[in-house]
């Protein structure tokens, strides 16, 4: 049984990645930080390490670095699991030594993938690889190199080389796309050449959102080219060989043919796409699942508001958000907690009514930014999202996010959906903690009363 050490400083993220990965036959181990990594690493001896990047103390890169200089893990498949993947981030990742990379909110598919893969389990490609030639610039350390492909997919390519390249180098790819958009992608190589080759297999590490477009598009207009070439020859060669009322009968045929493939591929992308959406789906209420049984197992009203903030981070992929407390005496919106504000911004009162914020509170109606969100929002007052948290038909405050981790051009009704019910979930701890701290004063009080009547 392959023995998975999980570490992360944030035990429901922790918990998370247990759910995920608990059906599947490991041994999981978990630690809280850097420190107790290095501590026990020679006696957990694990087969998988996943590493959190920002924890207090050491950094996740830190640590890998740190484990990278002892011989008997140098070899140790690290996965770095991050709530940003901003290219700077994912360099230093990979000039630490870790294996691959991937950012929250987790998507428990890939995450089982990437394990199988580090575990050496991924026996056959996840993707269909097309034969094409492109020229690609390829740079190994210091060293650039100009190579090009002999086949290409969404996950990885077989690449043509002069200079041999050692298993497990990291190397950063470029490739000019058929639009003209240049794409950089940073990969492993996890199949050396042959001594009577001169080329390496290599895997793509998590392409961002864009990259992952770009990617798509260009898999996709070298198929139809191939597809094209394949359908000129088929046609060239039938005029040669058949007579032309054959011919005319057969391209009825091919046409007829084609028309139905066209057919079952359409059926088929419909058929991914609504598999994509179930998937996702199911991936939210997992973690919502667990965001909410998390949220109502305290009722320290500090502690719920850290769990919030958790939440949002590792769940809901936020890198900038505020929880603002609804005050009924002045009808104002006060900060309450948040992430991602510069030491320079101060969070003024937003008086019910009053712009985004203030006229979300008082319609206690959800606020979504109808465009797109990809660059976030650095305006206070002009969150993308603004949840109202509600209960019993009362407005307690609201959730405004600015910026999310995972660049997307506009929200779609999956997130509706998720921002919605965790702001119904945020809504009744923050309630009943509140509440219970009332008449845990009041208690207090009454109590002293008693103590002082029984002297």
């Amino acid at each position: 049984m392959a023995k998975i050490l999980l570490v992360d400083d944030v035990d429901l993220f922790l918990e998370l990645e247990r759910s995920y990965l608990e059906s599947c036959d490991y041994d999981l181990v978990t630690a809280s930080s850097g420190e107790e990594t290095l501590q026990r690493l020679d006696k957990i001896a694990p087969d998988v390490l996943l590493l959190d990047y920002y924890m207090p103390g050491i950094n996740g890169d830190e640590v890998c670095r740190v484990i990278r200089q002892h011989d008997r893990w140098k070899k140790l498949p690290i996965l770095m699991v991050t709530a940003a993947g901003k290219p700077e981030e994912v360099k230093s990742c990979l000039d630490a030594g870790c294996d691959d990379y991937i950012t929250k909110p987790v998507n428990k598919n890939e995450l089982r993938e990437k394990v199988q893969r580090l575990l050496g389990q991924v026996q056959r490609r996840t993707a269909d690889r097309v034969p094409v030639k492109i020229p690609v610039q390829l740079q190994e350390g210091g060293n650039f190199h100009v190579v090009s492909t002999e086949d290409i997919s969404t996950t990885g390519a077989y690449l043509k080389s002069a200079t041999p390249l050692a298993e497990n180098t990291t190397v950063e790819i470029k490739i000019e796309t058929p639009h003209g958009k240049s794409l950089s992608i940073y990969g492993k190589i996890k199949r050396s050449a042959q001594a009577d080759e001169d080329g390496c297999g290599v895997y793509f590490i998590y392409p961002d959102r864009e990259s992952k477009k770009l990617l798509d598009e260009l898999v996709l207009a070298k198929k139809a080219e191939n597809l094209a070439h394949e359908e000129i020859d088929q046609r060239l060669s039938q005029r040669l060989l058949a007579l032309e009322n054959e011919c005319s009968r057969l391209r009825h045929e091919q046409d007829d043919a084609l028309r139905r493939i066209g057919e079952l591929e359409q059926e088929n992308l419909d058929f991914a796409n609504q598999l994509v959406q179930v998937e996702d789906v199911n991936n939210n209420l997992t973690n919502l699942y667990i965001a909410s049984s998390r949220l109502h197992s305290t009722l320290d009203r500090e502690e719920t508001l850290e769990i919030i903030k958790e939440v949002v981070i590792n769940f809901v992929g936020a890198e900038k958000f505020a929880v603002l407390l609804f005050d009924k005496n002045t009808q104002s919106l006060s900060f309450e907690t948040g992430e991602g504000f510069g030491a320079d911004e101060s969070f003024p009162d937003i008086p019910l009514g009053e712009g985004v914020l203030g006229e979300t509170a008082a319609k206690a109606e959800n606020y979504f930014f109808e465009g797109s969100v990809s660059e976030g929002s650095d305006d206070i007052l002009s969150p993308i999202v603004a949840i109202p948290l509600i209960i019993h038909g009362q407005m307690i405050g609201l959730l405004a996010i600015y910026r999310l981790f995972i660049q997307k051009e506009q929200l779609e009704s999956i997130d509706y959906q998720l921002f919605s019910m965790l702001g119904e979930h945020a809504a009744t701890a923050l309630f009943s903690s509140t509440l219970y701290g009332r008449s845990e004063r009041r208690r207090q009080t009454y109590q002293g009363v008693v103590d002082l009547l029984l002297k």
